[in-house]
Parts: C-alpha cells; sequence; structure tokens
C-alpha cells in the first residue's frame, strides 16, 4: 500500500524521500516563552548572564542549553528588588540553586499546610514535584539569581502539551504531604555517601565524605532532594590537586562554587577541549566524554553537580553511571581514566601552570 503524502514535495520529487526531523518539543517551547536562550558550551559567570522579562514568571528570565541538553535542561530566574516571582506549578522537576541574592519561597499544596523555605546566597533546594511555589526576594536593593536545573526537556517532549506541563492540579502525595521538617536542613545520611536532604542553607558548608577514587583529597557528598529523580552532588579537591578523568551520560550542570582552576573535556581519541572557571562559572559535559578537573589556586576547590538519575530513585537514560564496586567499566567500555594511564601531558602541563602560580604541586605521578 503506498504511503499517504501530508503536503510538502510531490511524492516523485527527491526532496520527499528527505525525512526532516522536527525540532524537539522542548525547544520549540523555548521559543515560544521569548526570553534570551544562551546555547553555548559553558557559562563564564552566571550572575552576568543576560536576562530579559519572562512573562510565565513574571520576573527575568533566560534558557541556558548547554551540551546534549536534550534530558536536562536550565534556566535562570532573576528577581527584582522586593518583588515577589508569580505562583507556579508544573510536571517536572526544578532543583533551584541560588547563584545571588536572598529571600524566601513558598510552597503551597492543596490539603497541606503552606512551608516557607527561607534561602541566601549557595542555598540548594527543590520544590517538590507540582507543588505551587512562589519565589520572593527579600533584599529591596539587589536583584536575586536562581539557577534551575531541571528534567523539562524530558517531560516537555514526552507530553508536547504545555497545558498539561503547566496546568496539571495533580498533587503527588506519596512525594509530598507538608509535613513538618520536611526541608529542615538535617541530612538524613543513606550510605556510600549519599544523604537525602531538601534543603541546605549553603552548599559550602555541606559536610562531604572522603573518596580517592576519584584522586588526592577528593571528597564527594551525593544529594537526593524531594524524592526526585534529578540528584545533585557536592565535591572538593585541595590546593596542588586534580581528579581522574572520567565520563558518564549526558546532564549534568556543574556548577563551581569555590577555588579557581580548568576543566578539560574531550570524547575519547579526539582533542582536548579546556574550560577555564572560578565561582560562578557552570558547564555540562557532552555524554560519554572524558573530563578531568584540576585546582589552580591557593585554595581549595568546590564544585555542585546536579543531574539526572538519583541513585535513590533510578531512571536509566542515557550513558549508564557507576559505583566503586563496577571497577570502572560499563558494557560501554572504561568509565574512569587511573592516573597511571594518562597521557604524560596532562600532569606536565598541570605541574607548569602551578609553578607559574607560585602554588606546591601535591599531586605526584605514580
Amino acid at each position: 500500500m503506498a504511503a499517504k503524502e501530508k503536503g510538502g514535495a510531490a511524492p516523485n520529487d527527491p526532496e520527499s524521500l528527505v525525512y526532516k526531523r522536527p525540532p524537539q518539543h522542548y525547544f520549540v517551547w523555548q521559543k515560544d516563552e521569548g526570553i534570551p536562550i544562551h546555547e553555548t558550551f559553558h557559562v563564564e559567570d552566571l550572575s552576568q548572564a543576560e536576562v530579559a522579562p519572562w512573562d510565565r514568571f513574571g520576573g527575568n528570565g533566560c534558557f541556558i542549553n548547554l551540551t546534549d541538553s536534550f534530558l536536562v535542561g536550565s534556566y535562570l530566574l532573576e528577581i527584582p528588588p522586593g518583588k515577589a516571582l508569580n505562583q507556579v506549578h508544573h510536571m517536572f522537576e526544578a532543583t533551584t540553586y541560588v547563584v545571588q541574592g536572598r529571600g524566601e519561597t513558598e510552597i503551597i499544596q492543596a490539603g497541606a499546610p503552606a512551608q516557607t523555605i527561607g534561602w541566601q546566597e549557595r542555598s540548594l533546594f527543590a520544590p517538590p514535584l507540582n507543588t505551587s511555589y512562589r519565589h520572593r526576594n527579600l533584599d529591596a536593593e539587589n536583584p536575586a539569581r536562581l539557577l534551575v536545573v531541571n528534567n523539562a526537556p524530558l517531560v516537555m517532549s514526552l507530553f508536547h502539551d504545555e497545558e498539561f506541563v503547566f496546568g496539571n492540579d495533580h498533587a503527588f502525595t506519596h512525594r509530598y504531604t507538608g509535613a513538618d521538617g520536611f526541608f529542615d536542613p538535617v541530612p538524613e545520611y543513606l550510605g556510600s555517601r549519599l544523604s537525602r536532604i531538601n534543603f541546605i542553607p549553603d552548599v559550602c558548608e555541606f559536610e562531604l565524605y572522603d573518596w580517592e577514587m576519584r584522586g588526592k583529597g577528593a571528597k564527594t557528598s551525593f544529594l537526593s532532594l524531594s524524592d526526585n529523580t534529578i540528584a545533585a552532588h557536592i565535591s572538593s579537591f585541595e590546593v596542588g590537586t586534580y581528579k581522574k578523568a572520567h565520563r558518564h551520560g549526558a546532564g549534568a550542570h556543574v556548577v563551581m562554587l569555590d577555588g579557581e582552576g580548568y576543566s578539560l573535556l574531550w570524547e575519547d581519541g579526539k582533542e582536548r577541549h579546556r574550560v577555564e572557571w572560578r565561582a560562578g562559572t557552570m558547564f555540562a559535559p557532552p555524554e560519554w566524554w572524558y573530563h578531568q578537573h584540576f585546582n589552580t589556586g591557593d585554595t581549595p576547590a568546590r564544585y555542585l553537580a546536579i543531574r539526572n538519575n538519583n541513585p535513590e530513585n533510578p531512571v536509566r537514560m542515557g550513558m549508564p553511571r557507576f559505583s566503586d564496586a563496577d571497577g570502572g567499566m560499563t558494557q560501554f567500555g572504561k568509565v574512569q581514566i587511573e592516573f597511571e594511564d594518562e597521557d604524560p601531558v596532562i600532569y606536565r602541563d598541570y605541574a607548569a601552570e602551578l609553578a607559574r602560580k607560585g602554588v606546591e604541586i601535591r599531586q605526584q605521578r605514580p
């Protein structure tokens, strides 16, 4: 039976033999929102990214599309001094990091008491799925900025129905009931460096655990927030050290919190790309690219990574993550390069950089 034609070129026209793939619905929706869309390999400073009025939220905003943002995306919200944004709710998860400012967020769900989170610069929280919430800037003189890392690319493209995503009133009571203490900043340790916590007042003060597998003096804490599938982790590494190269699936938004240095990112067997960073820089390693972080400053470096595939609520999409027990291997190949196996140029260049800055190197070649 011959296929039916749906407009376009005539059946015998060569153009009709080429299927033109439409864009992912999430990116179509972005354009309709009328705010800046930054498509970039990295953002040098989140506090300086261009924003514009965003009617949906009632403040200013922009989208940030880093490499491979087809599962996890991000946007910035800017709240004018002393103002509040619109009350919103939506069917995608929205892990929120405070880039600058101080304020509060009211969380509302039908049948549950309202709760308020008081936040400051470097706070981290996630409104539970589809709860109504409103962000308010408590500083009458300066704007506040919030980075929202989310799975809207997946949800918007799955349903491709804006009214459903923003207009569904279903209450996910198995995730959130308004219980007292839900947003208390006290972690519940689950083991293997993983903690359940729904609000962190300052991610630079959060306790980390030794993870020598990633390098000398490396520390990490994995986070499960608001019963989401999106997860986060906080990592640090000491002066004069760098972390082992590793790779995983797409979507990990890395926000530098403290220190200065650079990261190398590369596809196996191809040229390495270098990203310079300091507090406020954000980048996302492309899917299955190796990436390696180097501290070149005179203080410890710390970063926050917000990503999909919460260990407590795993959703297996894209390349897999791995655990210590896996021995650094998956069915797709090696996920980590040990120091003794890395290109000697990497250590040589790092040592030279520290020498120029007068910082003592502590990372020794095996």
